[in-house]
């Protein structure tokens, strides 16, 4: 039950603090807006008046020290909005919020939040998850490392850095250099970074909760989207609020892109309050503009460009629009130059900080000195549609011409939805500018593409708006046709709503369980296990780790947690970058052992708890265990190890990989002949490789060798070639397995011998 507890506290103290925070602004906001729509755009206008503050005092002091002004803040927030509404000045005149208005935005948290959040649950953990992409682990590190260091300070550590060529020893600090150093987005970190200090949590404790209240602050804006372009209640706006909630974002939740989550929920809200600002000139529009236009500054300077162009394009318009009426230009040219330059310049001052690291980042991607990642999938344009309108998986977009499932998932039914986006744009032609943002994010990602060498991420997360776009554009379409006074048309609509809702939830219903079964998730055992690492400790030692299938997010979220509970006093050994382990730690470096490694380390967080070692257990939970170091020499794994996902193998097992060499280090100081004695279990013919110094002997199932340590102490190495056909074991009984590692011959026991060693 704690889980759940944990997970809701979590998502609703964010949330509180995010209504808190924008309650103010949306006090400002036009009576065009009723009282609900100005209730679900508190949320972004809260994070982005937030985002703004902190990213600006995170450039100067860490969060730790600054955390208590989200308080103040809030509270001056509440009491502006307050005071509005007694003045009757909030465009209080649309009405209070209904039962129905409530029910409409209850139904829209449940339906985007629950799913997520019951996935977490039903793998006892509050995450943080990553199912292909491992982007997690940044975040965390961002927002860890901030909470005790400035953006000014990381900078500097990664100037000293290059200067002196000294590594970083706090890899959770050294991932947080060189993101400072090198002005990437800073997405939500400085304000996710303030409130965990304020709650006194980790990055770990909280990303999975507080991603899923991102992913709800999009949703919201897409509801107050469609109230604000019918200027009505109806039930659309729900339905595009918990369109938000399918497998489009669900895909971005679990490969844990939170910068694009945040990103694409300030999207809408942007092309909201630019609507009001061109509808009416006035001082709160321009300045609600800004605040959003602030924030984007930082989270995801990618659209900004976009957002741009389309602006211009739309200004461009609507000049010609006047000038073909026969209506002079010259009394419009000065307001609209006040206007644009009082939002830039009011973004700017907003997000000084932001605006400064952009610059910098846009001369990096002049200079093509941005690494861009290269993925292994493929965007052909004809699955483009049903990806975006969410008819269709990410991680299925197989040719239409497979089968008539796909076909009619990926082109009928989008053809279908395109022609309703039609009927609503033809009776709401504001909403062209959607149609203008959409086209300019499909130009810029062909763009991408083609400019970088085929760069299918650099297209993928330029099309990304076309997701909110298409939620909106569809769901305005379905309310024009249910709003028809023919009943025909109605009947239409009433369908084709019931028919999205179905197609999308059974699309994102499959694509959940994909992620359950295929996803790694940070195991409790991990967290109660760290519990019992007396505070007084030197060190803890990471083991076994880096062995995990999953070992590109597991190593670093648990390095990251295990640093939350000792920071600067958790040490890795970086010899192998086996499934790319040490990616998002040292960017694959392989250091044998490294500056992250203490020989000095007095506990051990170990993934292999099936091994016996002369170390004495003082916590277990499933293959996970604390064990404290009582000789002066250990024996610890560094590769040719794999396990499976932690769930799926409660023992603890150490499976051998045959195909590489097994290598292990003896720690600790020795002045005779070391060896590292090793013992295996074999389902199978079992041997080793002929080696200088390694003896061998076979009883039964066992395989007992002795392998010499080479190197200075107080860290030597220790390796052996074991010679066995691979056995592959059963895929679990799971809709979507994931992968298991051979199971022939299994590590059971080491350590260390001076002198002499006797298989």
């Amino acid at each position: 039950m704690h889980i759940w507890t944990d997970l809701l506290v979590r998502e609703g103290l964010l949330l509180a603090i995010l209504l808190a925070l924008g309650a103010g602004p949306a006090a400002f906001l036009s009576n065009r807006f009723d009282a609900a729509s100005r209730l679900a755009l508190a949320p972004v206008l809260g994070f982005c008046l937030g985002t703004c503050v902190t990213t600006t005092l995170l450039e100067f002091f860490p969060a730790g020290d600054t955390y208590w002004v989200l308080i103040p803040l809030a509270l001056a927030s509440l009491g502006v909005a307050a005071r509005r509404r007694s003045r009757g000045s909030d465009a209080s005149d649309r009405g209070r919020i209904g039962p129905r208005d409530a029910l409409q935005l209850l139904l829209v948290c449940v339906v985007v939040a629950g799913p997520i959040t019951y996935t977490l649950h039903e793998r006892h953990t509050v995450g943080p998850a990553s199912f292909y992409f491992s982007d997690v682990d940044n975040f965390v590190a961002q927002q860890d490392a901030a909470q005790t260091t400035s953006i000014a300070d990381a900078r500097s550590a990664w100037k000293a850095h290059l200067r002196t060529g000294r590594g970083f020893s706090d890899l959770t600090q050294y991932q947080w250099a060189f993101l400072a150093h090198f002005d990437a987005n800073l997405d939500a970190t400085p304000l996710d970074a303030n409130v965990n200090a304020l709650l006194g949590l980790g990055a770990t404790d909280t990303f999975g909760p507080f991603l899923i209240v991102l992913l709800l602050m999009g949703a919201l804006a897409a509801f107050a989207a469609i109230r604000y372009a019918t200027r009505s209640a109806t039930w659309m706006a729900a339905v595009a609020g918990a369109l938000t909630g399918g497998a489009m974002f669900v895909e971005l939740y679990f490969d844990t892109f939170q910068a694009a989550i945040t990103a694409l929920g300030l999207v809408i809200p942007f092309v909201l309050l630019g609507a009001e600002a061109l509808r009416e000139q006035r001082r709160a529009n321009l300045v609600l503009l800004a605040l959003v236009a602030g924030a984007l500054l930082s989270v995801y300077s990618l659209f900004i460009p976009m957002i741009v162009v389309t602006g211009a394009a739309v200004l461009a318009w609507l000049a010609f629009q006047r000038r073909r009426s026969g209506a002079p230009l010259r009394p419009l040219l000065r307001p609209a130059a006040i206007g644009i330059a009082t939002v830039i310049g009011l973004a700017v001052l907003f997000n000084l900080v932001g605006f400064t690291r952009d610059i910098h980042y846009y001369k990096a991607v002049a200079n093509n000195e941005v690494p861009l990642p290269r993925v292994g999938f493929a965007l052909p344009p004809e699955v483009i549609p049903g990806w975006v309108l969410q008819t269709r998986e990410f991680w299925n977009l197989t040719s239409l011409s497979v089968d008539f499932k796909q076909l009619l998932l990926g082109l009928l039914i989008p053809i279908v939805l395109l022609a309703i986006v039609a009927v609503g744009l033809r009776r709401r032609r504001q909403a062209l500018v959607l149609v203008v943002l959409g086209l300019v994010c499909v130009v810029t990602a062909r763009y991408a593409y083609a400019s970088r060498e085929s760069c299918t991420y650099c297209a993928e997360r330029d099309l990304l708006p076309l997701g909110p776009i298409m939620v909106v554009l569809v769901s305005l379409g379905l309310a024009t046709m249910l709003d028809s006074r023919r009943r025909l048309v109605r009947a239409a609509g009433l369908v084709g709503a019931v028919g999205l809702v179905v197609v999308v939830a059974q699309r994102t219903r499959v694509e959940l369980r994909r992620f359950s079964d295929g996803s790694y998730f940070l195991d409790s055992a991990n967290r109660s296990v760290l519990g019992a690492v007396p505070e007084h400790a030197r060190s803890v030692l990471l083991e076994g780790y880096g062995a995990s299938l999953s070992a590109q997010a597991e190593q670093a979220l648990v390095y990251h947690a295990a640093s939350e509970r000792l920071p600067g006093r958790v040490s890795l050994t970086l010899g192998s970058n086996a499934h790319n382990g040490t990616e998002y730690l040292n960017f694959s470096a392989i250091e044998s052992p490294g500056p992250a490694f203490d020989p000095g380390y007095d506990y051990v967080l170990t993934r292999l708890a099936g091994i016996s070692t002369a170390r004495q257990t003082l916590a277990r939970s499933g293959g996970i265990a604390l064990q404290r170091r009582t000789a002066a020499l250990d024996v610890v794994t560094s590769s040719g190890i794999e396990v499976p996902m932690s769930r799926l193998d409660p023992t603890g097992t150490a499976w051998v990989n045959p195909l590489v060499p097994l290598q292990v280090y003896v720690v600790g100081q020795s002045g005779t002949a070391t060896w590292a004695r090793l013992v295996f279990r074999a389902a199978g013919p079992v041997g080793v490789s002929s080696q200088a110094g390694v003896t061998a002997r076979v009883r039964g199932s066992t395989l007992t060798v002795c392998t010499p340590a080479t190197g200075a102490p107080p860290t030597r190495t220790a390796s052996v070639q074991i010679v066995a056909p691979p056995q592959f074991p059963a895929p679990p009984a799971e809709e979507f397995p994931p992968a298991l590692p051979a199971e022939g011959v299994a590590l059971i026991q080491m350590r260390a011998v001076t002198g002499h060693c006797t298989p």
